[in-house]
Parts: structure tokens; C-alpha cells; sequence
């Protein structure tokens, strides 16, 4: 066979038989599933550890370094001719004492028709709760809530009537 004559013919390679598959295919193969299963754990350990959680949601969120949470701990009730107001706050960051809580009752014409005054004292964990009773007047109302001092306020408005059960939104 001339020079000439092997360079037309491509040199024959060797094809793996039907249905096999190379040992180099193979490891590429288990070491790209072992990739996936290590990357699948890991995800899944960040997701169910709170730490790891607030550690990630801190680095794409910015936070100030010390604020109040303010929130209905369960939605505004009337129970008894009373408006019951179940009110949470937590505070986050080097703020610590107490907070003053100011809770009222509004008409619909936008008068106060009940108020009351709560103090709440840090208890462990920064989570502080009360529950304020005021009375319920005829018609519409809107309940709002105010940390004094701070600019975190609530509102919930009322169904018309004194029902013993709410129908309104937050």
C-alpha cells in the first residue's frame, strides 16, 4: 500500500459493540451524577437549617441593623360585645426596654370610639404579646394599631354589625 493510498482511507477506529459503553463515557457519567447528588444535599441542607436560611436571605436583602416587627398575632375578633385585638412585636437589633402600644376603634365618619393604652416589656427572644379588649359600638369599624414612637402601624376593618365573628380585612 502506497503513501498516497493510506491517506484517502481514514484510519479504521475501534466502535465500541452495540449497547456498551466506553470506561471514559462511564466515569464522566457517574462523576456528573455524583456532581447532581452532592449539589442536591447541599441545597436541600441550606433550605431546612434556619441559620444557613437567614444567613442566605441576609445576604440578598438588606436589613437595617436594628427594626420592629409589628403584626396581628391572629386576625381582630368581636367576642361579647368587645373588639379583641391580639397584637405581637419583636424587635430585632440592639434596641431593648419597653414599647408603648396605642389601640382604637374608628367609625366610619372617622370618629375614635374606643382607645386604650398598653405597655409591653421584652420577655426572652425579643417577642412581646398582648391581648387589648375595647368595646364595640354600633356600625362599622376600623381597628388600628401604633407602636408610639415608631412609624409600624396596623389596621383591620370590621363587618357592620356586632356579630361574635368578624368579617373584614387586614
Amino acid at each position: 500500500m502506497s503513501f498516497l493510498d493510506s491517506l484517502k482511507k481514514p484510519p479504521q477506529q475501534e466502535a465500541a459493540p452495540a449497547g456498551q459503553v466506553r470506561p471514559e463515557r462511564r466515569r464522566r457519567r457517574r462523576l456528573a451524577l455524583v456532581t447532581l447528588l452532592v449539589l442536591i444535599v447541599a441545597v436541600v441542607g441550606v433550605l431546612v437549617t434556619p441559620a444557613a436560611r437567614r444567613e442566605l436571605r441576609e445576604s440578598f436583602t438588606r436589613l437595617p441593623s436594628s427594626y420592629t416587627e409589628l403584626y396581628f398575632t391572629t386576625a381582630p375578633a368581636v367576642s361579647h360585645a368587645q373588639v379583641v385585638v391580639p397584637v405581637s412585636v419583636v424587635r430585632h437589633g440592639d434596641s431593648k426596654g419597653t414599647d408603648r402600644l396605642r389601640v382604637w376603634l374608628e367609625s366610619s365618619t372617622g370618629r375614635t370610639t374606643a382607645s386604650a393604652t398598653a405597655t409591653l416589656t421584652e420577655r426572652p427572644g425579643g417577642r412581646m404579646s398582648t391581648v387589648t379588649r375595647l368595646p364595640l359600638r354600633q356600625g362599622g369599624q376600623v381597628v388600628h394599631v401604633t407602636l408610639l414612637g415608631h412609624p409600624e402601624s396596623l389596621h383591620f376593618r370590621l363587618g357592620a354589625g356586632n356579630s361574635e365573628t368578624t368579617k373584614g380585612s387586614p
